[in-house]
């Protein structure tokens, strides 16, 4: 198995996700969605792990998508992640969830907030979307943020390349940031 560090940050700080068993359990999109996205969108594959559940659809909103297509642009340049490491806290900017998604422009002047982050990268036959929503829901930090009913929004960002050094020049490598947020105004 590879080396995957994935950590869960919210508003109120980051919860660090424990180690995961070798044995993922795999889950499976319903019969439409499945059809609808074909695992090749993790935006998709997690509405679908949402809707199975009587949760409604995340809607896809455009600066939550910026701050996290950025947060993986920058993952995969700067390759920090790895055992140990925080993949949430950019090291050169000292970027956070919290900051990078205020910063996308989320949520100005809201009555009250909530955000959430979740990361994940892998390489070989562990860099598609699938096998990061397969972690993810492996996870339970990781899960209880995409099953959490107060969230409604939702953005991605998703990068070809490992953000850890050592899927560095491996083939089929991919990062993927998911940013998550309720506002209201």
């Amino acid at each position: 198995m590879r080396n995957r560090v994935s950590l869960t940050g919210t508003a109120v700080g980051v919860v660090v996700a424990g180690a995961l068993s070798t044995t993922l359990v795999p889950f499976t999109a319903s019969p439409a969605w499945a059809q609808a996205c074909a695992t090749s969108d993790v935006v998709c594959l997690i509405n679908a792990q949402r809707t199975q559940r009587g949760l409604p659809a995340l809607t896809l909103n455009q600066n939550l998508t910026t701050a996290a297509q950025q947060h993986a642009f920058a993952a995969v340049q700067q390759r920090w992640w790895g055992p140990g490491r925080n993949p949430h806290v950019n090291p050169q900017t000292g970027s956070t969830p919290q900051s990078r998604i205020l910063g996308a422009g989320y949520c100005p002047n809201p009555v009250s907030w909530r955000v959430a982050e979740i990361a994940y990268t892998g390489w070989g036959g562990s860099g598609t979307p699938n096998a990061a929503a397969n972690w993810w829901m492996n996870s339970p930090p990781h899960r209880a943020n995409i099953l959490d009913p107060g969230l409604r929004e939702i953005g991605r960002g998703v990068q070809a390349g490992a953000a850890d050094p050592a899927g560095a020049g491996a083939s089929g490598a991919g990062t993927y940031v998911v940013t998550f947020g309720s506002c209201q105004r």
